[in-house]
């Protein structure tokens, strides 16, 4: 694999864990504090709340488990969302392959 690859699907990963568990904290942050579940989940949609950390739903790691065809797609978008610098080639066997060894 591409050392290239490996540290985009890497920071991507570990980027996803981290806004995860920033907003499970805020969402039993705000439970606590007597807001209403869908207006919870309504208020955690808001990139505002997360501002380096925030990941649309399409580039969270669940999105890429299952991608299929559509991986290429959220390869490109990846790069751009994080503003990786760009790579010419990626090998999605590689990529598929890194991403179902890390579920």
């Amino acid at each position: 694999m591409s050392d290239e690859l490996a540290k985009l699907l890497s920071t991507l990963k570990k980027r996803d864990e981290m806004f995860q568990q920033e907003r499970d904290e805020m969402r039993t942050d705000f439970l606590l504090r007597g807001i209403c579940e869908a207006e919870v989940d309504g208020l955690l949609d808001d990139p505002s709340l997360f501002p380096t950390l925030w990941l649309p739903e399409t580039l969270r790691w669940e999105a890429f488990i299952e991608a299929g065809d559509l991986l290429p797609s959220l390869l490109k978008e990846a790069i751009a969302f994080l503003e990786w610098p760009y790579f010419e080639h990626f090998d999605i066997a590689e990529a598929i392959a890194f991403i179902q060894s890390k579920k």
